[in-house]
């Protein structure tokens, strides 16, 4: 597995990250016509996996774009450019309508029926999964290791990314580019492709996923898919618990995520109307947080 691909917290190898991603970058420039994630690959020295990680990465933050071919070039302007802050909202998938609020407040309703922290997660592009929105109180724990990106290497250990998983034949593909064994982040990752692959059929026959303790030691995650308006599946609603909230409570939140999922899929369908969902009332000295994740917003609320 290639350092790149493992966002770090700092030392030598968040430079030599921060380096390669600069080389793309000059690569790109240097090839106005784009490059391909084969092309990039072999440029840079790293898998075609790490590649397209980098590509979907600078794509999502607009420092490039892909060309009707699919090959990669530079935007023509950097993020602070002329899209500045007029630029209208966007749905998560393309050719959809704009879910506007809906998925803000699905994230808020899992917390306020839960009181567990709530998690969005969005597949960009191929391989690239977002971290777009959290709730929680202060005091609340986060899910360890969990950043605003979660990479192609460790994707087969959090629910939140099995469910996209379990809906993209391409995003496994980039999974299983990594190789097997898998990672194991704790002594409980599934790192067998054989075992994964039947884990993920089960996810798409149930319409939800689990890990318990896979990624984080202590902790587990429940994650359900939000459909869009055309069928697709890349956005997942979750929450993060100990994993002993876990196994006493599981069928409750199981089934939470679940529904206030589905609720999410029909009001961005239009079947049911939206209904504005409050930030639920913090109890005494409670704080109740929203993470300052990419797209969501951010600030404390007593």
């Amino acid at each position: 597995m290639d350092d790149d691909v493992v966002p770090v917290g700092g030392g030598s190898r968040s430079l030599k990250t921060a380096a390669t991603v600069l080389r793309a970058l000059r690569l790109l420039g240097d090839h106005p016509e784009g490059l391909s994630a084969s092309d990039l690959a072999e440029e840079l020295g790293k898998s075609a996996a790490t590649a397209r990680y980098m590509i979907n990465t600078l794509c999502e933050a607009g420092y490039a774009e892909r060309a009707t071919s699919g090959r990669c070039r530079l935007s023509d302007a950097p993020p602070w450019g002329h899209w500045g802050t007029t630029a209208e909202p966007s749905s998560p998938v393309p050719g959809d309508p704009d879910p506007g609020a809906v998925l803000a407040e699905a994230t808020t309703e899992l917390y306020r029926r839960t009181r567990q922290r709530s998690y969005l997660v969005r597949r960009t592009g191929t391989v690239v999964a977002t971290v777009t929105d959290s709730r929680g109180h202060q005091g609340l724990a986060k899910h360890p290791g969990l950043g605003t990106h979660v990479p192609p290497a460790h994707a087969h250990a959090l629910a939140l990314t099995k469910v996209l998983l379990a809906t993209s034949a391409e995003y496994r593909e980039a999974v299983e580019e990594e190789g097997e064994p898998l990672a194991d982040l704790t002594p409980a990752t599934l790192t067998d492709l054989a075992a994964l692959r039947a884990e993920l059929e089960d996810v798409r026959r149930e319409g939800v996923a689990l890990d318990r303790e896979e990624f984080a030691g202590g902790f587990a995650t429940v994650a359900a898919p939000v459909v869009s308006p055309s069928g697709a599946a890349t956005v997942a609603l979750g929450l993060s618990c100990s994993a002993r909230r876990l196994a006493l409570d599981e069928e409750e939140l199981v089934e939470t995520v679940r529904a206030v999922a589905a609720r999410a899929s029909a009001q961005w369908a239009g079947e049911i109307g939206a209904r504005h969902v409050g930030m639920p009332p913090a109890r005494p000295n409670e704080t109740v947080e929203i993470e300052p994740f990419v797209g969501g917003l951010s600030g404390p609320r007593r």
